[in-house]
């Protein structure tokens, strides 16, 4: 089970952060076009709308026959810390912890020479590689890429 699912129920933070970026592009959500965006039934979107005007993290006002809702300030705060909370749980944290001694590896391998070195580097560098064809976060992608070039320098 990914940490988001089990932390976060997953619709109404998306129906929470799909109203948070309308807003920040300028936009005004209505249900229907959050209903269609994450591709839940619009009565539910609706009775979650419901819920969160009753509880005011957000405010609603009919414009013509369509039903526009925007955020109580309480309600942008929530929506934000929502989307920075779903975006750390998001983070590969078996890679990170694989990073970290992958990294104790390389630093114990400054003073050893020729054949040693290698022996310990070559395993070193193919794990790399592996972490970063298996992972979708972008900063351990990022930081292997770094390691594997110290690796390679390492390695001459």
């Amino acid at each position: 089970m990914n940490l988001e699912k089990m932390f976060l129920h997953e619709k109404t933070v998306e129906i929470l952060v799909k109203i948070l970026e309308a807003e920040e592009n300028g936009e005004e959500p209505y249900p229907l076009g959050i209903s269609k965006e994450i591709g839940s039934p619009y009565s539910y979107i609706s009775k979650v709308l419901s819920e969160f005007e009753a509880n005011a993290l957000i405010e609603s006002e009919f414009k013509g026959r369509i039903r526009v809702v925007r955020f109580t300030e309480d309600g942008r705060k929530i929506a934000e810390l929502l989307r920075q909370l779903r975006n750390e749980l998001r983070k590969d944290f078996v890679s990170r912890k694989k990073l970290f001694t992958l990294k104790s590896v390389i630093d114990e391998v400054n003073g050893v020479e020729g054949d040693e070195k290698l022996r310990k580097l070559i395993p070193v560098k193919l794990e790399l590689e592996k972490i970063a064809s298996e992972t979708e976060d972008e900063e351990i992608i990022e930081e292997v890429n770094k390691l594997i070039k110290k690796v390679e320098e390492l390695m001459g």
